[in-house]
């Protein structure tokens, strides 16, 4: 019963935090992905919040739909670091492919154009989402744009 409430709270206080970053910050700023993670067969669903900075600099999270964080990244200066991996993520080399991943994805996200560069493949969709597969280790990123709550006035 304890885990059950403490796992409701952590709930809420996820949701709490995101209404209150999202009522924040405008709409151009704060972006909300649904990312679909394909990893040698298996799959992994999980909300991906960004926040952009005036400097063209990204902080973002990764949480599951439970409200679980997996990991936060930054990116800055043409470099991503993946800070507060979970625990079972949390091994040198998950946190190098993660790195270079996002680096590449967070540098080349909002071009518009579909890139490849080494073992990395960037396409994106007329709906706005995009995929990152990674086909050294058979990783495949999919990030499509959540919906915004628009403030509605009767």
């Amino acid at each position: 019963m304890k885990r059950c409430l403490a796992f409701v709270s952590l709930l809420w206080l996820l949701c709490l935090n995101t209404t209150v970053a999202f009522s924040q910050t405008p709409s151009e700023t704060f972006r909300q992905y649904h990312l679909l993670m394909q990893v040698r067969g298996q799959e992994i669903t999980s909300i991906c919040m960004m926040n952009l900075q005036p400097d063209q600099s990204v902080v973002g999270t990764v949480v599951n739909e439970f409200g679980v964080k997996a990991f936060d990244f930054t990116y800055s200066q043409g470099r991503a670091k993946v800070l507060n991996v979970v625990g079972p993520l949390n091994k040198w080399y998950i946190r190098k492919v993660l790195r270079k991943d996002f680096t590449f994805l967070l540098k080349n996200l909002w071009s518009g154009q579909d890139l490849t560069e080494k073992k990395r493949t960037l396409t994106h969709q007329p709906d706005g989402t995009v995929t990152l597969r990674n086909d050294r280790f058979k990783i495949s990123y999919t990030f499509t744009p959540m919906e915004t709550p628009t403030n509605e006035t009767d």
